[in-house]
This record gives C-alpha cells, sequence and structure tokens, in this order.
C-alpha cells in the first residue's frame, strides 16, 4: 500500500468552500472599510493604549474579537509576547487586517499572530486566553447572539481570565443626533465622514456618511448603516453571570473590566 497517497493534500477543488464572507457579517463594512482607518483611528487610540498593561501581563494568549481593520490589533501583538487571535469575519476589513499584519510582522512576531474569518462562537479555542478584546461589537449583535456570544466570550478564557468591553448604549438617543468623524487630507483631495443616530423601535440606527471632496468639488458619497442594541449596565451585568462571567468595573476610557469567574456562579475578587 502507498502510505504517501494517503497523506496527500486534496486538491484546492476538493477543500470545503469558505462561507462566512456570504452571510451578513461577512458582507459588512464593504463601503466604510475604505474609509475606516482615515477617519475611526482616533476613536481607537485611546482604547488601545488603555489595553497595552493587560497584554503585557497576558501569559496564555489573547484573543481579540471583532479585530477591524487592526488599529488595536497592533497594540496587543506590540505589547505582549503570547499567542494573538484576530477574529474577523468581514471580508473587508480582514483584507485591510491582512495587509496590516503582514508587513511589519516578520518572523518571530508573524508566527504568533492568527487571522479567523469565522464568528466569535464558531471559534474552537477554548481555554487559549487569559485576556479576551471585544470592541465595537457586541452591540452590533441581536440580543441572542449577543448573549451566545457571552458564553464564547466564557469558553475561550481561562478561569479569572480578564475581557474588556467598550460601554453599550444604554438608552435609545431621545432626538436623532449627528456627529462629525473629522476629516483628512491626502494630496488633492479631503475624506470626510458624519454619523447620525436614531431610534428605529428598540435598536438605534447609525447612518455612516462618507465624502470625498477635490478643491471643492464633490467626487464621491458613500454611506453605510448599522443598527445597535441598548443596554443597560444592570442587564449587562446580568447576561455577563449567566454565563459565567464578572461585570468588574469600568475603566478610562469607557472600557467595561470582566472577569470569568473562577467556579461557575462563583465570583472572583482579585486581591
Amino acid at each position: 500500500m502507498d502510505i504517501r497517497g494517503e497523506t496527500r493534500r486534496a486538491p484546492y477543488a476538493a477543500l470545503p468552500e469558505a462561507r462566512p464572507d456570504d452571510g451578513p457579517e461577512g458582507r459588512a463594512y464593504t463601503v466604510s472599510a475604505e474609509f475606516y482607518d482615515l477617519l475611526h483611528a482616533r476613536s481607537y487610540h485611546r482604547h488601545a493604549q488603555a489595553l497595552a498593561g493587560p497584554a503585557a501581563a497576558a501569559r496564555v494568549g489573547i484573543v481579540e474579537v471583532g479585530a477591524g481593520t487592526g488599529l488595536v490589533t497592533d497594540v496587543l501583538i506590540g505589547a505582549s509576547c503570547v499567542p494573538v487571535h484576530a477574529v474577523e469575519p468581514a471580508a473587508a476589513m480582514r483584507a485591510v487586517l491582512l495587509s496590516r499584519l503582514h508587513p511589519p510582522a516578520g518572523a518571530f512576531v508573524g508566527d504568533r499572530v492568527t487571522v479567523h474569518s469565522c464568528s466569535a462562537v464558531e471559534l474552537s479555542l477554548s481555554g487559549q486566553a487569559d485576556l479576551a478584546v471585544c470592541l465595537r461589537m457586541a452591540s452590533c449583535l441581536p440580543p441572542h447572539e449577543r448573549r451566545a456570544l457571552w458564553h464564547s466570550l466564557a469558553d475561550l478564557l481561562v478561569p479569572a481570565g480578564l475581557l474588556f468591553l467598550d460601554r453599550p448604549p444604554a438608552r435609545l438617543p431621545v432626538r436623532p443626533t449627528r456627529r462629525s468623524l473629522g476629516e483628512v487630507r491626502l494630496g488633492m483631495d479631503t475624506y470626510r465622514g458624519q454619523v447620525t443616530a436614531r431610534a428605529e423601535h428598540d435598536r438605534i440606527r447609525c447612518d455612516y456618511a462618507y465624502l470625498v471632496c477635490r478643491q471643492g468639488r464633490v467626487l464621491r458619497r458613500a454611506q453605510e448603516t448599522f443598527l445597535l442594541w441598548p443596554l443597560t449596565r444592570q442587564a449587562l451585568g446580568a447576561e455577563l453571570a449567566d454565563a459565567g462571567l464578572v461585570l468588574e468595573g469600568g475603566l478610562p476610557p469607557d472600557l467595561v473590566r470582566v472577569r470569568r469567574a473562577i467556579a461557575p456562579g462563583l465570583p472572583h475578587r482579585p486581591a
């Protein structure tokens, strides 16, 4: 019997298709990805810097759920010496993430970083992290998917492992609000953005509008809409507790620290 024939790799056509991009998560950010680093990087900077210390203290592994274009991933990698798992199902965002990670990664850093194209609930990383990061993602999930996310995050964390979240909006906006994302000049062109938030049933509808101008003339307009589900701190704590996670407190800037309980239903209080 030819043993080599049994270990031969299957041809590409026989491999399973990469299906995550076919769902809504995979198709998200097809518009915003182009403008993300230009107009959203500043708002990520404070979060990223606040996470450098926890990343340096990690001794098992780090999982970043909703890594996006890698604005925070860069800091997590640079501050740590453990395996880093960047989870990003959106193809448009993942393309930027991979481009960001590859050139500066080098041999020893590149060996520590794995990019996952699946959703968080599809991860198979049980007990492989003592630090998890989930920014600007949980609020985008319907309540049943959000609760499933907490259980997935609890599973990947070792006992007493830490999870950092951005603080979700607590209530629906009373009236529509508009906020500028700033503007960036590149050569002859100026890139501008703004977001309008309004209540839509039990959700917050966020319309992101982007504008590209050259010498006062509009070259392009683009828009993408995202939905957020508000969640009070009390409700967040209850959902986390149901998954074996303990809400410990808030950190500047608008980060929430969560810890996996040592035993189900037994909160861990660090000394």
